[in-house]
């Protein structure tokens, strides 16, 4: 069982901060948990675990201001290993408009070295023959909740864990191949681009891809009207309307008609939403 101190108020945030400096701490593995339209509407960041290599330290962002998590993810004195920052690097910008500072991404090295398995836990595996245990369990965590169960504190806890002895690994590896000089190139080349706007993955896929492009721009326009009803009942979206009849509505729009709505969504709701897809 891993000890941890909880930092949830911006008192005890400046006093964490006050602590890297008067212990000389320059660099700690992070990791956040978050939520991604799969619980409540919207992406959020969730909680913000950290190692120093003796302490664990978790920072429960719901009762921060942006303000103070500002001072604390963009402190350049303060290097901070992630595996894989970018999804996390995005989230708090989209969501805080906080870019990251002096991170130290480990999935580079895994990336240039080519590894089979990319994953964390992957990685954890091959260079200490180590095992995560309950990985599916908390792939689908409610991490809004509070307090947090102690068992899913324990697991966001072992995502910080191994990341020093992993970035020590990893760097031998990527000298005795030869290849610290690409690896300088790789993080220069793909950084985090903060301006480039993003795009919903239903869009991304191969099949909004194959519609025809009246069919893409309804499906656009019905995609926008379910992100409305969505946020106003903070479900996910996919409550509102799961992907398939998104897809079935942006070929033939009367298919609205013969919709299954999940019981969670108020009968109300549901023909305000029909009456808005009616007039597309």
């Amino acid at each position: 069982m891993k000890e941890y101190t909880l930092i949830s108020s911006n008192n005890d945030l400046i006093e964490y901060r006050r602590h890297l400096e008067k212990n000389n701490i320059e660099i700690v593995a992070m990791d956040f948990e978050g939520e991604f339209n799969l619980h409540v509407y919207g992406e959020k960041l969730c909680l913000i675990q950290i190692f120093d290599g003796a302490e664990y330290f978790v920072i429960d962002p719901f009762k921060i201001s942006k303000d103070e998590l500002a001072k604390t993810l963009e402190n350049r004195r303060v290097m901070k290993i992630f595996y894989d920052a970018t999804s996390d690097s995005k989230l708090v910008y989209k969501q805080f408009g906080i870019k990251m500072q002096a991170v130290y991404d480990l999935k580079f090295m895994v990336d240039i070295l080519d590894f089979e398995g990319k994953g964390l836990d992957s990685v954890i595996s091959r260079l200490l023959n180590i095992t995560i245990n309950k990985k599916k369990k908390y792939q689908q965590y409610n991490w809004t909740k509070r307090p947090v169960d102690a068992d899913a504190m324990q697991y966001a806890l072992s995502d910080v864990e191994h990341l020093f002895k992993i970035k020590d690994l990893l760097f031998e590896l990527v000298q005795k191949a030869d290849k610290t000089e690409e690896l300088i190139f790789s993080m220069i080349k793909k950084s985090v681009d903060y301006d480039k706007k993003s795009i919903p993955g239903i869009m991304k896929s191969m099949d909004f891809r194959k519609l025809k492009s009246a069919e893409k721009s309804l499906l656009r326009k019905i995609f926008d009207i379910r992100e409305v009803i969505a946020k106003e009942l903070n479900v996910p979206p996919n409550l509102v309307m799961p992907k398939k009849y998104l897809f079935q509505a942006s070929k033939n729009i009367k298919s609205i008609e013969n919709m299954d709505f999940n019981r969670r969504i108020p009968l109300d709701v549901r023909q305000k939403f029909l009456s808005l897809l009616r007039d597309l």
